[in-house]
Parts: C-alpha cells; sequence; structure tokens
C-alpha cells in the first residue's frame, strides 16, 4: 500500500469517526436525561469526549501527511503522537467528571431509569464494536496509532454501553445504586483508556524499533541485492505511520569505490520499496578476508 492510499483511508476513518461519535452523543445524553439514567448520560460524555479525541485525529493525521520542509527535514509524522496525547488528555478528563456525578448518585440514588435508555445503550454496542474491529484491522494495515488510539476508545466505548445496559437493568430487579455504580465503571473504564492511550504516545515519541517481522523484511531485501555480502546492522525507528532504517553491510573489498557506491545505491532503493519505509541510509564497510575466501 502506498504511503498517500493509507493516509486517505487513515483520514476517511478518521472522519466517519468524528461524525458517528457526535450522531451517539446526541442519542445517549438525550434519551439519558429524558430518560433519568446517569449510566447513559455518563456514557454519553464518553461519547463526547469520543467527538473532540477524533477531531484531535483528523488533526494530527492531517499533520503528520505533510511532506517535509525547511523546518522539518524528516517530515511531520509524530504529530499522530501529539494526537494521541490530546485524545488521552479528553479521555482522562471525561472520566473524572463521569466519576464525580456517579459517586454523588451513589449517596442519593435516582429514580429508576426508562427501558428505553436500556435500548440505547444496547443499540449502541454493535457498531462501536463494528468501527472498533474495523479501526484496528486499518491501524495494523497502515501503522497508524491514531487510528489504533480511536479502535481503544471505540472498544472501551462499546463496554460501557454493556456496562450502563447492565445498570440499567440492575435498577429494575432492586438495585436502587445499579445505575450510579454503572456510571463509576464506566468512568474507570474511560479512565484506563486514556492512561493507555498516552502510554502508547508516550512511546511513539520515543522513537521505538519497528517490530520484528518488519525488520526481517528489510534485512532479507537488502540481502537480495546483488553484491551485498553480509548484512552487519539493521537499525529502524517508527515514526508515526512511518518506518525509516539504518543499515550496514559488506561488499568486496576489491570493488572500487563508484561500484560500491552502486550497490549501496541499490539497497537504498529496495529497501524503499517496502511498505511504510521513508527513509534508508546504507553505510558501506568491506569483507573481511575471511569472507573472501
Amino acid at each position: 500500500m502506498t504511503s498517500p492510499e493509507s493516509g486517505r483511508q487513515n483520514q476517511e476513518a478518521a472522519r466517519s469517526n468524528v461524525v458517528f461519535n457526535l450522531v451517539l452523543m446526541v442519542a445517549k445524553l438525550g434519551i439519558g436525561i429524558i430518560g433519568q439514567s446517569q449510566a447513559l448520560i455518563a456514557d454519553g460524555l464518553h461519547s463526547g469526549a469520543d467527538v473532540l479525541s477524533s477531531i484531535a485525529v483528523v488533526i494530527g493525521l492531517a499533520v503528520a501527511g505533510r511532506p517535509p520542509d525547511s523546518g522539518h527535514h524528516y517530515g511531520h509524522a509524530k504529530a499522530e503522537a501529539i494526537s494521541q496525547k490530546v485524545v488521552a488528555v479528553f479521555l482522562l478528563l471525561a472520566g473524572l467528571e463521569v466519576a464525580n456525578s456517579a459517586i454523588q448518585g451513589l449517596s442519593h440514588p435516582g429514580a429508576r431509569p426508562a427501558w428505553i435508555t436500556f435500548g440505547v445503550a444496547v443499540a449502541a454496542m454493535v457498531p462501536k464494536g463494528f468501527m472498533a474491529v474495523s479501526q484496528r484491522r486499518l491501524a495494523k494495515k497502515t501503522g497508524s496509532h491514531g487510528i489504533l488510539a480511536s479502535a481503544v476508545d471505540n472498544q472501551m466505548d462499546a463496554v460501557s454501553s454493556f456496562v450502563a445496559a447492565l445498570g440499567i437493568v440492575a435498577t429494575h430487579v432492586g438495585l436502587r445504586i445499579g445505575d450510579s455504580l454503572a456510571a463509576l465503571i464506566v468512568a474507570v473504564l474511560v479512565m484506563w483508556a486514556g492512561v493507555d492511550v498516552f502510554r502508547t504516545a508516550a512511546l511513539d515519541l520515543m522513537d521505538p524499533a519497528a517490530d520484528p517481522d518488519t525488520e526481517t523484511e528489510i534485512r532479507q531485501t537488502a540481502l537480495g541485492c546483488r553484491g551485498v555480502r553480509r548484512i552487519t546492522t539493521v537499525r529502524t525507528r517508527v515514526s508515526g505511520t512511518e518506518v525509516r532504517a539504518d543499515l550496514e553491510i559488506e561488499v568486496d573489498r576489491a570493488l572500487s569505490l563508484v561500484a560500491a557506491h552502486e550497490i549501496a545505491h541499490a539497497v537504498e532503493d529496495a529497501v524503499m520499496g517496502l511498505d511504510r519505509v521513508r527513509g534508508v541510509t546504507v553505510h558501506v564497510n568491506p569483507a573481511q578476508e575471511d569472507d573472501m575466501a
């Protein structure tokens, strides 16, 4: 998959997330207030945080897709990690607000929620679960951690809707604090998702190495180039959806400088042809005498 195509798919997924979360937020908050369900209102606040975080992901992906310029020679790929941190902050703030309301509700239980609130909570679970699965697949395909953060968020939203539904049912079978208790559980889930997204963003900013399969593919591709005797070093770092690699290769020590330079260029071109690889530096070393025998 080409980088422009990956970027287009990521942007489409992020924009769809904004629209869908906006619809869910309005439905959950509206029915939650009318039906007097604190758990569904909490779930609606979660969806509201999702709207803001989805917008942050859209902006992050747009900035990350910009080409290198005079001030950013390696591009803007780390903008995705910044958008992830914004997502994490929104989730943590939403979780704290929901928890505060839920704790108050535990000491002062309200009226039983209307059954329509249960229907909305259940109805929200299926599409949210589908979005979580599809976005995880897309994130794995394109390497976008911004989309992965949205997938985690959608998964937590589906779980929180399930918890809200259980809480609503609990109030109707005699547990008066069931709705508030469900809201508190939703708050904990939202904050946990925020911590997880923040952790992933922090790791992204530390230039992590590519996964073992990608490094193996880079090594095998370089070794398959004509004139390469051995690959002595492969170092990689991931920046957003991009992978950059530094390689040290060994060639016949009797080759001319021009010939060795041509081999290095061939390796660079071959590795750059791999998915997600957007930068390659090749250092050439002369093969040891033992390797020449």
